[in-house]
């Protein structure tokens, strides 16, 4: 999706909150995203299970957010929907200045 609608503004951020403390964690997180052409920001969430659910307001990964073009959350997914609902989401988004 980010490669179809980047150039209409589409910004899209992956985290992992993957356990930093298994050391193979990093290169299987970094593999997959190889693997998936993740040309975009990804990063590594250095925190607890407990803050990160707090913070973000989750009980658990999976989880996507869909935010406008203001920076305000659109949509909260907490379990993974279907790629053409997000698309479609996205694409009403990106027709709003």
């Amino acid at each position: 999706m980010h490669r179809k609608y980047a150039k209409q503004g589409l910004v899209a951020v992956s985290v992992s909150v993957d356990d930093l403390e298994d050391k193979e964690t990093e290169g299987e997180v970094r593999k997959f995203l190889r693997q998936q052409k993740a040309t975009f920001a990804n990063f590594l969430l250095n925190e607890t299970p407990e803050d990160w659910q707090k913070k973000l307001k989750i009980e658990g990964a999976p989880a996507v957010f869909v935010f406008n073009r203001a920076g305000q959350i659109e949509q909260k997914y907490a379990e993974i929907p279907k790629h053409a609902e997000i698309e479609k989401l996205v694409e009403q988004l990106l027709r709003q200045k």
